[in-house]
C-alpha cells in the first residue's frame, strides 16, 4: 500500500480541489509513493507527533491542519517538517477540503456528534445547518455539546429555545452571519469574537463556543475508522500526543 492509494481514496470525499485558495493541502512532506504499513492520524503535526510516529514505525501522518502553512524561511532541527524529513515520514494534510466535505468531514462529523439531522452546507460558506429532533433550551444543548465533544468547559449564551442549529468548526465565527440569515436558533463554533457575540445578541440567536480543538478533534477517530475499514492491511491509529492543553479555573 502506498500513500498515493490513501490520497486517491481521500480525494473521493475531500478533494484537494475544493480547498480554499489560501490553504495548503495534500502531501506536504515526503513522497506519495512511500509504502505504508502504519499511519498516525492527528489534528496537528507537532514535533511530539512526529516522534510518536517514528517510535511506532509509522511511515505516514495524516493531519487536519497543514504542517506547512506559510512559506518556510528557516528549517531548524526541532521543527515538525525537519523531523518528518529526518525520519522519512510522509505528511498528508487535509484542511479546508475536509472542513467542506458534504460526504465525510469535520462539520458533518461535528453535526453528527451533536445529534443534528437533515444537514446541509449553505452554498459558498463553511456553515453547516441541521436540526434537532426535539427542541431544547440553549443551556440543555450546551450541556449536550459539552458531553458529546468531551469539553472541560465551554461558553454559551441563552437567547431562545433551540431546534435549528448552524455549526462551523474551528475559527468559523464569521459564519454567525450565515446562521442569522438562515433563521437558525443557535450557532456553534470553535472560536468567537466579541463583536460577533453582539451581533448574535442583537439577532436573538444563541451561541455555543467550544474551543477550536474540541470543535475539530471530533473528526479524527471517525477518520481513523473510515481509513481502517478501507485499508485493512495498514494499521491506522489516533495520535496520543496531540491534546488540547487548555485548562479552566
Amino acid at each position: 500500500m502506498k500513500v498515493a492509494d490513501i490520497l486517491n481514496y481521500t480525494e473521493t470525499f475531500a478533494p484537494i480541489s475544493t480547498a480554499a485558495d489560501f490553504d495548503n493541502c495534500g502531501v506536504l512532506v515526503g513522497d506519495k509513493n512511500q509504502q505504508v504499513t502504519r499511519a498516525i492520524v492527528a489534528l496537528d503535526i507537532t514535533p511530539d507527533t512526529v516522534r510518536e510516529a517514528h517510535k511506532k514505525s509509522a511511515e505516514l501522518i495524516i493531519s487536519h491542519h497543514p504542517v506547512i502553512f506559510n512559506p518556510l524561511k528557516r528549517l531548524t532541527t526541532e521543527t515538525s517538517p525537519y523531523l518528518l524529513a529526518k525520519y522519512g515520514i510522509t505528511a498528508l494534510c487535509m484542511h479546508t477540503n475536509l472542513d467542506l466535505s458534504p460526504i465525510f468531514g469535520v462539520n458533518t462529523e461535528l453535526a453528527k456528534a451533536l445529534g443534528l439531522i437533515n444537514g446541509h452546507f449553505v452554498e459558498g460558506t463553511y456553515a453547516y445547518i441541521g436540526e434537532l429532533r426535539t427542541a431544547v433550551t440553549a443551556q440543555q444543548f450546551a450541556q449536550q455539546a459539552k458531553k458529546a465533544l468531551d469539553c472541560i468547559g465551554l461558553k454559551y449564551t441563552d437567547k431562545q429555545s433551540v431546534k435549528k442549529v448552524c455549526v462551523s468548526s474551528g475559527a468559523g465565527a464569521e459564519e454567525i452571519l450565515t446562521a442569522i440569515e438562515n433563521d437558525c436558533d443557535l450557532f456553534l463554533t470553535g472560536e468567537m469574537k466579541h463583536h460577533l457575540y453582539i451581533e448574535a445578541m442583537n439577532a436573538g440567536i444563541s451561541v455555543v463556543e467550544v474551543g477550536h480543538f474540541k470543535s475539530e478533534d471530533i473528526v479524527i477517530q471517525p477518520l481513523v475508522n473510515l481509513l481502517q475499514e478501507k485499508f485493512p492491511s495498514v494499521k491506522f491509529e489516533k495520535t496520543e500526543t496531540v491534546i488540547d492543553n487548555v485548562k479552566y479555573l
